[in-house]
């Protein structure tokens, strides 16, 4: 066969093992439930056996006894802001875990009083390597601080307009908000202690808010009770809660485009028109040479 009828065959090939590649390998985004990775959700996710949604309209109407992480990193519509509404409202559990995201667009949307401030929470004294990593040992009783003694945050930021009756966890008076980005406290930045977590309850639901979504990532999922903490937010309302990750408010990276890109394509060659186009483009291909050939005959 000549070397230029071989080469679309080639290219075809190529095409295919690079899909194939991307496809099968792992996600690599921040709070990706795939992404086995130091900055992955591989860990919760196989702990509470979690499944993941890419929309918020996929929310069961029943929620009770299941238990919604959200990470907002991109802006919510007014629609899904409605639908975090009613499942909450109707008995779901809400778990919000942000520091310099959209977080309180949806607070504000629940008519709740607390607020993520969105600047870094620092503290050079009560940390675990350095001050990006403030150590919390400051607990209030309740279900979700049993047996938590210490956790440890990652880059995260703190809450204000929380009541002594929401707050479940505090920074040490050494910690600070770095409202200049210099690393260091000056006379007029807040100084601690700051409430880190809190919690409420909605109608028939609750609303967990984290002032840390890296608290739940592979690498810190290991540190001090950090599990012990997210299983006990996780339970707020009962053992083993049906645990859905969204995964629709993340930044998507180019390797996530080509996923969704090849699932497409997957989609629309498995349809029913799909199969019935891809079986004419074969049958053309096939059919061409053999077209030349007899042209050539006569």
């Amino acid at each position: 066969m000549a070397p230029r009828k071989l080469l679309p065959i080639l290219v075809l090939i190529i095409v295919l093992l690079l899909a194939a590649l991307i496809w099968f390998y792992p996600a690599t985004g921040d709070f990706r439930a795939g992404n086995p990775f130091w900055n992955g959700l591989t860990t919760f996710t196989v702990q509470f056996k979690a499944s993941t949604t890419e929309s918020l309209s996929d929310l069961p109407l029943t929620p009770k006894a299941t238990a919604l992480i959200l990470v907002p990193y991109t802006q919510l519509s007014e629609q899904e802001l409605e639908e975090l509404k009613s499942y909450v409202s109707a008995g779901g559990t809400l778990i919000i875990m942000d520091d310099y995201g959209y977080g309180n667009q949806i607070l504000s949307h629940l008519k709740l009083e607390m607020r993520f401030a969105g600047k870094p929470l620092l503290d050079p004294l009560f940390n675990y390597r350095n001050k990006w990593l403030p150590r919390i040992t400051d607990f209030s009783q309740s279900p979700i601080t049993s047996g938590v003694k210490s956790i440890v945050l990652n880059h995260a930021t703190a809450l204000y307009n929380v009541s002594e009756t929401e707050a479940l966890a505090w920074s040490s008076s050494f910690s600070f908000l770095d409202l200049d980005g210099d690393s260091a406290w000056d006379p007029d930045e807040p100084a601690g202690p700051f409430p880190v977590a809190a919690y409420t309850k909605v109608e028939e639901g609750y609303v967990v808010v984290v002032a840390d979504p890296s608290i739940m990532i592979n690498s810190m999922m290991v540190l001090d009770d950090n599990a012990a903490f997210i299983k006990n937010i996780v339970e707020v309302q009962g053992k083993n809660p049906k645990v859905m990750i969204d995964q629709s408010h993340l930044p998507r990276e180019p390797l996530d485009e080509a996923k969704g890109t090849i699932a497409a394509v997957y989609a629309l060659a498995s349809s029913q028109m799909g199969t019935l186009s891809l079986i004419t483009l074969t049958l053309t291909l096939t059919l061409i040479p053999l077209w030349w050939r007899k042209q050539k005959v006569e």
